[in-house]
């Protein structure tokens, strides 16, 4: 969920400092006149108009009634600037605590991705800036459509997993039976494998504290989505690990919910994109899956950080300067810092936007990145494919800014050769 400042209301107001001249003078001349006319008026008339009693009458009572005016109305204005005054420092306080919480950025431990590049990675396709998607015919239909998708034959191949042999009970040389899966699959399967290192690694610890996964899905495909990732697993040869689905159109704000739940255990982000008929005009097919940490846990020493992930934030579609500005603002990146835009499904006017944020320097187009205009449009994982992509280029100059349609976050890629320790936290470590 955003991040919610407004229990904090707005800042006190401190009281005026009352002006001395003239009103102050003004109230110290009528006590002495009106003081002197009562002493004056009640002074006994057979008494002489001398002493030290006469003069306190005259000048004693007149001041000290003055100065017990001024005295109440002193207490009264210091009583309200201290009451402002530590009202505005527990507010800040508490905003400062807020604040830090919710720019307390998840690591990004590695990526992996299948897309149908051919022989080339997603930095060198992105470079080329040579457009993947083409007019061709749908695997289902006539007309033809503008997009990428892989060049495979059969929808679903047979293929034996590794679960085959270790739940066998016969001799060794007996093979196991292949069974049918999906090809998208065996794509989710080649992707994860590029993750085998860290995910193995991260298993090391009980299984309270495993990684857990978290892939996009369409309303009523969550469990068709979740049992095709737990195949892929068991393809892929990896640990069985808790996967659960969550709303496609979450985007990037699944780290969000993942900073609020301030969980423990590393996350799998898997997003996929598969069009077995009528795809969307500039599409492509493909898996992207991230592994992200809180930076709870202490790693493993194979396992590196790539980069930090901030919080994101799903802005307006009227105010898409201030959502840029808000990642910034969580980020704990200066505006005119960042180096890099990395732009998918730009909103109406998003240079514009970015100038309006005063983002200067990422609102030019040499310093943004379009790898859905490369690759084609990756649906709501656009923004995980961004991270993946960045992440592999190794641009470490500075924090990035992550942008799909109305979601943004900053991201800071690591140095290769950084060996970057875990977020301290007052939490206990595993």
């Amino acid at each position: 969920m955003p991040v919610d400042l407004s229990p904090a209301g707005r800042p006190s107001a401190y009281p005026r400092r009352p002006r001395f001249w003239p009103w102050w003078f003004c109230i110290w001349l009528v006590c002495n006149m009106v003081g002197v006319a009562i002493a004056m008026l009640v002074w006994p008339k057979g008494q002489p108009a001398s002493g030290g009693a006469f003069w306190f009458w005259i000048v004693g009572v007149p001041n000290g009634a003055f100065v017990l005016l001024f005295g109440i109305e002193r207490i009264g204005h210091e009583g309200l600037w201290y009451r402002a005054h530590w009202r505005n420092h527990h507010r800040n306080r508490w905003l400062a605590e807020r604040l830090r919480r919710a720019q307390r950025p998840l690591q990004v431990l590695g990526v992996g991705y299948c897309l149908p590049l051919g022989e080339q990675t997603l930095t060198l396709a992105i470079a080329a800036a040579e457009r993947l998607p083409v007019e061709q015919i749908p695997r289902t239909g006539v007309e033809r459509v503008s997009h990428a998708r892989f060049e495979e034959a059969d929808w679903t191949v047979d293929v034996p997993t590794t679960a085959d042999f270790e739940d066998s009970e016969e001799s060794f040389d007996a093979k196991p039976e292949p069974h049918l899966v999906s090809l998208l699959t065996l794509k989710i399967a080649q992707s994860l494998e590029q993750l085998s290192g860290s995910l193995h690694a991260l298993t090391c610890y009980e299984r309270a504290w495993w990684p857990q996964v978290r892939v996009l899905s369409e309303p009523g495909r969550e469990q068709a989505e979740v049992a095709r990732v737990v195949e892929a697993l068991r393809i892929a040869g990896l640990p069985s690990l808790e996967v659960q689905a969550v709303l496609a159109s979450d985007g990037l704000m699944v780290a969000d919910s993942w900073l609020d739940a301030r969980e423990a255990r590393p996350l799998l982000v898997v997003a996929t994109a598969w069009h077995e008929d009528g795809p969307p005009e500039g599409s492509t097919e493909g898996c992207v899956a991230v592994l992200l940490s809180a930076g709870h846990l202490k790693l493993p020493e194979t396992v590196r950080v790539a980069a930090l992930l901030h919080r994101p934030v799903q802005g307006l579609a009227v105010g898409a300067a201030y959502g840029f500005a808000n990642a910034a603002l969580w980020g704990k990146t200066a505006d005119a810092s960042l180096v890099c835009a990395w732009i998918t499904r730009p909103v109406d006017g998003c240079d514009k936007a970015l100038y309006a944020a005063h983002m200067d320097a990422i609102s030019k187009d040499e310093a943004q990145r379009r790898p859905d205009r490369i690759v084609g449009d990756f649906g709501d994982g656009n923004g995980w494919l961004s991270i993946a992509a960045s992440v592999e280029s190794g641009v470490a100059g500075g924090p990035q800014l992550v942008i799909d349609n109305m979601q943004s976050a900053v991201l800071h890629v690591m140095p290769t050769t950084t060996d970057l320790p875990p977020i301290s936290d007052d939490r206990p470590q595993a």
